[in-house]
Formats: C-alpha cells, structure tokens, sequence
C-alpha cells in the first residue's frame, strides 16, 4: 500500500508532499514556462494524426526537427480520411503550403553524411525542397560533432502548439498501442512488415509551445538562417477538441543535451534532469526507454534501491538489440548496468523488463519516457545511454507537481502506460496496483499473460568491451577529430536556393547532345564563326605542348574549385578519349596534391572558406579510414576534389595514403567522364541523329552506372554488420 492510497491519511499524504523540488532552471532545464494543456500521445498511429491535423489548421509558422524523415509516409495507413487532403506526408506539406501562400514551413533533419544514404531516403531533397513552394524551406542539419547526430523531435506549430518526445516522421515508426501480433499496416513505405513499436511523445500548448519555437529558430541560426518568421502575436485555437489533456495549466520545463566546441561550453541539462529526478524519487521510479546503457545512470538507482525504504525501479527496454553491432556493443553495456543494479537489489524492488505483444512476438520500445512517484513525468528524445548527455542534440519536456490535480494527471500518465504493456483498461491499473502492493508486484503477478511485461533475460557469462570501444560506441562527449565543427565550418545559408553547379552537368552534358541533332539540319544557316567553332570542337587536338597546356588549366580548375567532372568531360571533348584521360587524370591528381599542401601550411581556418559542408562531411567520415576510405570517397562522393583535398592537408592525414587513394579513386572517374567528353566532341563535330542518340544514351548510362556503383560501396560499407541494425533505425 502507498502513502498515496486512499488508506493514507491527510498528515501522511501532506508528509509525503515535502521535498526538495527536482526542476530547477538553469540546472536541469533551459527554462520553465506555462502550458495550458499537457498531453501524452502513445504511439506514432495517433501522433501521426495529430501532426495532420496540425499541419491542416497552421496559418503563419510550422517548424520541424527530426532525426530522419520520410516524405512518402501514409499519415494514416489503412484508412480514408475522405476530408480532401493527402494523406502522404509530403504531399500534405506541399497541399498545405499552397493553400495558404503566407504560411512558413521550416523543415530540419539530421543530416547523415555520405555512409547513410541506403538507411535513409535518398530522395529528401527532391522531396521536401525542389518539389515544394516556396514557402517551404528544406535543410539537413550538419552542426554537430563527428560521429554525433541532430536527435531533436520536435514540431511547433504557429507558436500555440508543440510535440516533443522520441517520434520521428519516418517509417518503421507507425504502429497502434493496441500492438496486434498481425497487424496488415504496420510496414515500412517500401512494403516491409515489421513487428509491434512502441512509441510516447508530448503535447503542449501556450508558453510552452512558444519556447519550443525559439528552440527551433535557434537551430535553424546555427545553420546560418537569418529570415525566420517572428513569433506570432495572434493566439490561434489549434488544441483538437478530441483530446482531453492529461494535465491542465501546469509549468513545463525544456530540458536539453547540446554538446560543446570551442566556441561554447556543452549543455548537459538532460542528464542533471535524470540525476536529480532519480535523487527525489521517494516511492517508485518508472522508466521506458529504447537504450539503458550508462553506468553512472545505473549506479545512481542502484544506490537508491540499496536504502531500506528506498523507491522501486522500473525499467522498460526492447528484448533485443538487433544487428551484429547492438549485440555486441550495447547489448553489453546494458547488461553491465543492468547488473550493477541487480547486485544492489537486496530488498528485490528492481523490475527490468520488455514488453510482449504475444508469446514469442516482443514490442520494441523506442520511447523516452521517466515518471517518479506521482509528482513528476518526463518525455523527450533521450535515451539513458552516454551519448544522450553530452554527444547528440536532445530535447526533453517535463513535468512536476504537488497539486492533487497534477498528481492524478501524472498517475494516469502512468497507468495508461502500464495498461498498454499490461493490457489492461486504464482505469483498471490504479486498484491493480493498491491490490498487489506495488507496481513490480502487479508486474508479477501478470507475468504469464500472453500481452504483457516479462523480465529482461542476459546473456552469461558477461562478456567484456574494452573502454575505447565504449567511447566509440557509446561516447558521451565529443571525440577525435572534427569535434569543434564550428572552427572548420563557417555557418551557411540553410535555407539557400542555390543548388551545386555538379548537379547539372550531366544533364546539361545531354542537352548539348540533343541539341546537335538540331543543329546537323541548320548546319548551313549557321554565322561561318559558329560552323568554324563546330569544326574545331569536333578534331580532338593531338599537340603535345596543347596537352601540357591542358593539364596546367586543367590544375587551375581543380585548385580553384571548379568541379572536376566538367573539366574531365571538357578534357575529352578537347583531347578525345585517350589524351583526354590523361589530361583528366593528370591534372586531377596535380590539383589534389597542390590542394593538400595548400591545406596543411594555411590549417583548418583558411581552408574551411573554401570547402562545402558536404565535401567536409564525405572527407571526414571517409579520410579517418585509411587508404580504402579515400577510394571509396573519390568513388562514391562528388566533392570537390581541392575541398577534400584541403581539409585532408588541414586534418594531416599521411600524405601517401591520401595521394595514393586519390589515384586509384579518380582514375576511373577522370577515364569514363573524359570518354564521355569525347563522345560529346564527335557529336558537336559530326552531328547526327545517329550520333546524338549515342550520346544521349551514354549520358544516362553514366548517370546509372555512378548511381551503381556508389550504391555497390555503400552496400559493401553496412553489410553485413549494420545493415539489418540500420534498417530498424535504432539509433533514432
């Protein structure tokens, strides 16, 4: 029986109330501000509804920060909504933009870097900026450390309503809380079944939701956005009348994790949040979450399970840790703080455990979900795992209150979640819970159903990881180098329209081809200078000194950032196919060369002006492999050749394996694009139907050969240690 038990008297339960408060602003949270409304939502079946519903009735402002999105997700999947709008995300955005041509959708994901695309959609871009209006602004966000990642949930519409938790709008997320074994919806927008996900994000209104918008303003400035809509001064009734909120005019505090640089010391406030939480908590500590693996964290609740009164511990995780990294890595840690707490549970109050959909049939738990006693809850996007606390950005909301009505809201909180592990009706799991005694009895004692919570089953005998791997995996600051972003990549317009020139040259390269066609039938009516410039362009010029002039222009080029897939496909056309080559090639390794050294005497400062954020991505992750990490960047990436070039004499990668990697990538870049360029010299040269055809279709073989083989690389780069454990998305 608790102290919050009808069987409690009034001195008891006034004793009970008198404790030290866990949300202090400046320690644990940003700051604290007013929500007329507080709502759990469980699971993303309704929360995708919801973000619809939102989305539709938005007049001025829509912000989004996600750690992946996908634009072809069914919002609601199995059903009709029949009200005249799409149902898939992106076509939802672009219907709503123009609907109302003065309303600002913002929308800011991780951005992934090179290695990630097959996990993600490749087509984001395309989906979310070329294809919108202009009112909707697409960026990837790429301010954080190495190896860390942009973890933020969060969508705030027209400053009066906001989500903020653990769900992204992405596939392999969907999923009702009733999490039937066989449920026909429940796959990924390429058709894949997957099996029962179990997801919690918050709801909020008022001041709240206002911050929450600067929040994400701030995220966007980092990026080097200037034009943002101002917070709107016209409160709008967007709260859907079919929720009732579990909490009512309650203060909500913002929590967040932002790790540090040189230029700004790192915000830990996540993690003083579930210390402090975990130091108050007098009767129970109830915890979903999708990672439990620090051990600090573990220690602080095995301290409190070692008091003879001290609360019970309850902590929901998924079963297993899929792919050959998780298991061996974080499956690890979280046996090691799973049995610190174990080894402190000598009065048996620790209940860790993983819900079941069915015999055999786990729930993954993705949520990030801390409720203690019936006085505080939190939900965010952090996971209890090292990273979370000083590596990725986070976002955290919660909740705390003495008042009998925000007790009784956060206890419901509680039971609504129980319920659904437990299948039981809500209203059902407080008498349950007076019943037996505790929540961990009523765990118990529903053990042997078929939809319940079992205990988490470990491996033995414990197996070791060494603590630089740990640091690794699972680091909880940044490491290595790029850590300091900020001092090697100056902020750039996000929310630019400007798209690289590369992009265009193949299409462009088939254009010009097309074109030659049109122009065999005019050849007669053409000035004497243009037939003579035709004439030329078609007689590849075989002088040596031409040559040596060539590969000179061609290092100029190179150095001064022009991109070497036109000037590989202008050494062709002016050289043909084998001279063209060497041109290419030559001059493309000279350039990388001078590029390095121009990079390692001026340093990481001067170089970071010249190179894109992109080509510092694909440099980063791949130069800290080795030689086979520059072949496969030369290969798979389209960088810029001196970008990379500088930030590698900047990063003072060995100069051997940058050269040589350099060679075997570009060689057989530099021969098909200048075997191209000479193709395209015929054509200008002698143009025919037949010839233009030709060169048509080399250019769109190009096109599918390089889509091929990045893909090949990309493949071979995950497989097959990651590929499973990616497709499931466990790191969001």
């Amino acid at each position: 029986m608790t102290l919050a038990s009808a069987g409690a008297t009034a001195a008891e339960r006034a004793a009970s109330r008198r404790r030290d408060p866990i949300v202090e602003a400046g320690r644990n949270c940003w700051r604290v501000d007013r929500a007329q409304r507080f709502y759990c939502v469980q699971d993303a079946a309704d929360y995708f509804l919801l973000v619809r519903q939102a989305l539709l009735a938005a007049q001025h402002s829509v912000f989004i920060l996600s750690w992946d999105i996908t634009g072809t997700i069914d919002l609601a999947p199995g059903r009709d909504l029949n009200d005249g709008a799409p149902q898939q995300l992106d076509a939802l955005i672009a219907f709503v933009a123009r609907r109302r041509p003065s309303l600002r959708i913002f929308i800011l994901t991780w951005d992934y870097g090179l290695l990630y695309t097959l996990e993600r959609d490749p087509f984001s871009r395309i989906r979310f900026k070329w294809r919108m209006p202009r009112n909707v602004k697409f960026g990837f966000d790429d301010r954080h450390p190495f190896g860390a990642s942009h973890h933020q949930k969060v969508i705030v519409v027209d400053d009066e309503l906001a989500f903020c938790g653990g769900i992204d709008l992405t596939g392999h997320r969907w999923d009702t809380s009733a999490h039937r074994p066989d449920e026909p919806e429940r796959k990924t927008p390429l058709g894949k079944v997957y099996g029962p996900y179990h997801e919690v994000q918050a709801m909020v209104d008022g001041a709240a939701a206002a911050s929450l918008g600067m929040l994400a303003r701030d995220r966007w400035r980092l990026l080097g956005a200037t034009r943002l809509p101002r917070p709107t001064s016209q409160p709008s009734e967007l709260w859907p009348s079919s929720v009732r909120p579990d909490l009512t005019d309650v203060d909500v505090a913002i929590s967040r994790t932002v790790p540090g640089s040189e230029t700004q010391p790192a915000i830990r406030e996540c993690e003083a949040l579930f210390f402090d939480a975990i130091a108050r908590a007098r009767r129970s500590i109830f915890i979903e979450n999708q990672y439990f693996t620090h051990a600090d964290l573990a220690r602080a609740l095995a301290a409190r399970l070692e008091e003879r009164d001290g609360p019970e511990v309850i902590v929901a995780v998924p079963q297993e840790c899929d792919g050959w990294l998780e298991r061996n890595t974080i499956a690890i840690f979280r046996n090691d703080a799973v049995r610190l707490m174990i080894a402190a549970d000598r009065y048996k109050r620790l209940r860790v455990v993983c819900p079941m959909a069915a015999p055999g049939v786990p729930t993954f738990v993705h949520s990030k979900v801390m409720i203690v006693d019936d006085v505080f809850v939190r939900i965010g996007s952090a996971n209890c795992a090292r990273r979370s606390m000083g590596m990725d950005t986070e976002c955290d909301l919660a909740v705390e209150g003495e008042s009998d009505e925000v007790r009784a809201g956060i206890a419901h909180i509680r039971d609504r979640l129980l319920g659904e592990h437990l299948a039981m009706p809500v209203e059902e799991v407080a008498p349950a819970i007076e019943r037996a005694g505790s929540i961990a009895a009523l765990i118990d004692a529903r053990a042997h159903e078929s939809h319940t919570l079992v205990r988490l089953e470990m491996a033995e005998p414990p197996t070791e990881v060494s603590s630089t791997v740990q640091t690794v995996v699972d680091p909880d600051e940044p490491i290595g180098f790029g850590a300091a972003v900020d001092s090697l990549v100056p902020p750039v317009d996000a929310v630019s329209e400007r798209d690289p020139l590369r992009t265009w040259i193949l299409p462009m390269a088939l254009v010009i081809g097309a074109a030659m066609v049109a122009w065999q039938s005019t050849g007669s009516l053409l000035p004497s200078e243009l037939r003579t410039v035709r004439e030329t362009v078609g007689t590849p010029i075989r002088d040596a000194g031409a040559i040596a002039t060539g590969i000179g222009l061609f290092v100029i080029g190179g150095v001064s950032m022009i991109p070497i897939e036109l000037l590989a496909i202008l050494s062709g056309v002016a050289f043909g196919a084998l001279s063209g080559s060497a041109v290419a090639f030559s001059g493309a390794l000279v350039a990388a060369a001078i590029a390095y050294l121009l990079g390692r005497v001026f340093g990481a400062a001067t170089a970071a002006r010249w190179m894109s954020r992109r080509s510092y991505r694909s440099a980063r992750q791949m130069g800290r492999q080795g030689l086979a990490g520059m072949v496969v960047l030369r290969l798979a990436s389209l960088a810029s050749n001196a970008s990379v070039g500088m930030l590698a004499g900047a990063g003072r990668v060995s100069f051997g394996t940058y050269l040589l990697g350099t060679a075997i990538g570009l060689a057989p870049v530099t021969v098909v694009l200048a075997g191209f360029g000479a193709l395209l010299g015929r054509t200008i040269g002698q143009p025919s139907i037949a010839n233009g055809l030709v060169t048509i279709g080399a250019g769109l073989a190009l096109i599918a050969l390089a889509f091929a083989v990045r893909t090949l690389l990309l493949i071979r780069q995950f497989a097959p240690t990651l590929s499973r454990h990616r497709e499931r998305a466990e790191f969001g």
